[in-house]
């Protein structure tokens, strides 16, 4: 039961082990895969790589980072009105992230920018940018841990969530928690499908 899986606010000397399990959990991800394909040379790198960065963002602005207590699940969330990165922040990103992308470069920041641009602006919302388990630990409710965490401090203040799925396979698992699909996006340039969904505060 995911009442009895502990979860815990991260902090910034937890980022070596957030960034191996969103790294574990998405190296399958069709978005990550259509990103940073199988055969692309050093590839376990540039994976790890992509994920140590962003979570470090993470840390680095003070956004809620949850951990499982087993250290097998993580999740990263935007508070309301901080999920637009400002310039500084991509000017500062963007060096670091290319040769994490390499050939993919462009193909990654066109896919940035149709998510900001699909973005809901209005009413401020709680942002879900990344949860995932260990591959090894999937399944075992650490997902619904992870959600439910953070989920009730989102309807302690009255507000809604939003995240974008890049798994199918995730979408039942948001439904249970309360978030709807609003929407079935193609990535342009023949990426892969993401589904925007939407969480009203319970």
């Amino acid at each position: 039961m995911t009442s009895s899986i502990a979860v815990r606010r991260a902090a910034g000397d937890d980022a070596d082990v957030v960034s191996e399990v969103l790294a574990d959990a998405f190296s399958d991800d069709p978005v990550v895969t259509w990103l940073l394909p199988k055969l692309m040379s050093r590839r376990t790198w540039r994976v790890r790589r992509l994920w140590t960065l962003t979570a470090r963002s993470y840390f680095r602005h003070n956004k809620p980072v949850y951990l499982t207590g087993d250290g097998n699940g993580a999740a990263l969330w935007s508070p309301p009105g901080t999920w637009v990165p400002s310039i500084a922040d991509q000017l500062r990103d963007l060096p670091p992230m290319v040769p994490v992308f390499g050939r993919t470069l462009v193909r990654a920041s066109r896919l940035q920018s149709q998510m900001m641009k699909a973005h809901p602006m209005r009413p401020k919302h709680w942002y879900l940018y990344a949860i995932g388990t260990r591959v090894e630990s999937q399944g075992k409710g650490l997902g619904s841990a992870l959600l439910r965490e953070a989920l009730d401090v989102v309807d302690a203040a009255g507000e809604p969530a939003y995240l974008e799925s890049s798994n199918i396979r995730n979408v039942p698992l948001y439904e249970r928690h309360g978030f709807k699909v609003v929407e079935e996006i193609r990535i342009a340039g023949g990426g892969p499908p993401m589904w925007r969904m939407w969480r009203d505060p319970a």
